[in-house]
C-alpha cells in the first residue's frame, strides 16, 4: 500500500507539471482540416500525393493554420486507425460519406467542418498552395 501511495503521488506530479508546461505553451486550434484520402495502391494518389508534399515545402504551409491528416485506406488495419483519427478530430462524417474512395484531399472549415475545396491529382503543387490559402482567407475574414 505504501509503494502503491508512492506511486500516485509521483503520477500526480508528472501529471500536474506536463499539465502546467502544456496551458503555457502557444496552442491553437486549426482554422483548415486538410482531409487527404490515401491508399498505397491508388494511382490518383501516387500523383496527388507529390505534389502536397512539393506544396507544404515551397510555400511552408505547415506553419499556417492547417492541420494535415492523411486517412490511409491502404489496408484493414490502416483503416481502423484512419477511421479512429477522423472520429478523433470530429471528421467521422466525412470518412464515413468518403466510401473508401481515395486519391483526393477535401479543404475543410474546422469551426464549421463545411468542405470549402477538393484537391484531385490534376491540381499542381502551385494550385494546391493557391487552394490552401484561398481556403484560409475564406475562413479568416
Amino acid at each position: 500500500m505504501k509503494n502503491f501511495k508512492a506511486a500516485l503521488i509521483s503520477i500526480l506530479i508528472v501529471f500536474t507539471s506536463l499539465s502546467s508546461q502544456a496551458s503555457k505553451a502557444n496552442l491553437e486550434d486549426p482554422e483548415i482540416y486538410s482531409i487527404l484520402f490515401y491508399a498505397d495502391w491508388c494511382g490518383s494518389c501516387k500523383v496527388l500525393d507529390p505534389a502536397i508534399v512539393k506544396a507544404r515545402g515551397k510555400s511552408d504551409l505547415d506553419n499556417e493554420s492547417v492541420l494535415f491528416v492523411r486517412l490511409d485506406l491502404s489496408n484493414a488495419t490502416k483503416r481502423h486507425q484512419s477511421s479512429l483519427m477522423a472520429h478523433a478530430l470530429g471528421l467521422g462524417k466525412f470518412y464515413k460519406d468518403n466510401g473508401g474512395a481515395t486519391g483526393f484531399m477535401l479543404l475543410v472549415d474546422a469551426e464549421t467542418k463545411e468542405v470549402i475545396s477538393t484537391v484531385t491529382k490534376k491540381s499542381d503543387a502551385k494550385a494546391i498552395t493557391s487552394q490552401i490559402k484561398s481556403a484560409i482567407s475564406k475562413v479568416s475574414s
